[in-house]
């Protein structure tokens, strides 16, 4: 049975020397390693370590996957720190393409769930300003890639804006 708090056991881990895995790739979620601006979890990363060298004793190399999902819990996702994504959507510029664009093409492209808005799908909210899991789970998470907020996330991570 699968539990998300031992979910590679030293017996999975024989089970996929059994089974002929050499190579396994393992989720390292950016969030989880650095909790505050600067302020890394060391236990975390230690026991990625650790688990990567037990997998290397078995002979099973590890493609560490720094892996995110819509990029940021602030917007139905997972992976960069909540603390960056506020700081970029806090900037104020955030838009599909940009503001001239954007204002002709929404309406258009939202009516299809394109470049919709996190807000506009009203979901409730946990104590930390976050939609709600379950709320999120009620749509196709895809849909949230297309929100001009997860759209100005990536464009900030690609062009290294606020140093992230």
């Amino acid at each position: 049975m699968y539990d998300s708090q031992n979910s590679l056991t030293d017996s999975d881990i024989d089970d996929l020397v059994k089974w002929g895995f050499n190579l396994v790739r393992l989720g390292v979620m950016w969030e989880a390693i650095e909790t505050s601006e600067g302020v890394y979890n060391e236990t975390y990363v230690k026991e990625v370590n650790d688990l990567i060298n037990k997998l290397g004793e078995k002979g099973i190399y590890t493609l560490v996957d720094a892996h995110q999902d819509v990029l940021a819990r602030t917007i139905c996702g997972e992976g960069m720190p909540n603390f960056y994504a506020r700081q970029v959507l806090a900037g104020g510029d955030v838009y599909c393409v940009n503001k001239i664009i954007d204002e002709t093409l929404v309406p258009i492209l939202s009516y299809f769930g394109v470049c919709k808005s996190i807000d506009k799908y009203h979901f409730k909210k946990d104590s930390n300003g976050n939609p709600l899991i379950t709320e999120c789970q009620k749509n196709n998470f895809a849909m949230y890639y297309t929100s001009p907020e997860a759209l100005t996330l990536f464009k900030a991570f690609y062009f290294n804006d606020f140093g992230i």
